[in-house]
């Protein structure tokens, strides 16, 4: 799916900004088994590469080398074997870690010397890369933080991207993340919503037109709707 005339939004959950060919994402989570292990939790541990791996894929495909993370890139902070782990993954899938923005997972990110941690925001072309969780940059801004999912009360899911005018959130990379059902929310309804479904990011409209409808209104269901989307 295409946005405002300058980003890809692939079903990898990675924004790829066209003019600089930068790919952005949010919430990746890593360390996350080894956090819910630690709280005694029987998970299995799951690789760098491997949770990496859809995106280094995607990124391979659109022939992407750049990389902008837009907050919580570790679950429960940076630790030395995570860092390590990600800057070999970096370097052997020859993709440029070329900025990192913390969230507010990212404990003792800034004292690690191999990233190249930002401040508050990344500057990419005209646009603010930030994590969310705070005050946002003023101008155009891409950031993570809200997880945002559509959900139906039938169990069907979707990762979607939120797109505005100025302004795009991203989902949640990591597939642990909860998600925030944006269809219960009015304050996303100008948004246009681009679901991700299989390979494919579908271009729903803005949420206000895309809400469940209460039965008898002769609109049909949202199900329906994604059902028709995503096979046709």
């Amino acid at each position: 799916m295409h946005a405002l005339n300058e980003w890809l939004l692939t079903s990898a959950r990675a924004a790829i900004h066209l003019p600089t060919r930068t790919a952005v994402v949010a919430d990746v989570h890593l360390g996350y088994a080894e956090a819910r292990q630690r709280d005694g939790d029987a998970v299995p541990t799951v690789s760098v590469s491997a949770a990496l791996a859809p995106l280094a894929a995607a990124l391979g495909k659109q022939n992407v080398t750049r990389l902008v993370i837009a907050g919580d890139l570790f679950e429960a902070g940076a630790t030395p074997a995570l860092v390590s782990d990600l800057v070999a993954w970096s370097k052997r899938e020859r993709i440029e870690l070329a900025a990192i923005v913390p969230g507010n997972h990212d404990r003792r990110i800034t004292t690690d010397t191999r990233l190249p941690v930002c401040s508050a925001f990344f500057q990419l072309g005209d646009w603010h890369i930030a994590h969310g969780d705070g005050e946002l940059p003023a101008g155009r801004v891409v950031q993570g933080h809200e997880h945002p999912l559509m959900r139906w009360g039938n169990g069907l899911t979707a990762p979607c991207y939120l797109v505005a005018e100025r302004h795009i959130v991203l989902p949640a990379y990591s597939a642990d993340a909860a998600g925030v059902n944006v269809l219960h929310s009015d304050r996303w309804s100008e948004y246009r919503c681009g679901a991700i479904a299989g390979a494919d990011v579908l271009d729903f409209g803005k949420l206000r037109d895309i809400r469940p409808q209460p039965r008898g209104s002769g609109r049909g269901s949202t199900k329906s709707r994604f059902a028709t989307h995503r096979y046709r």
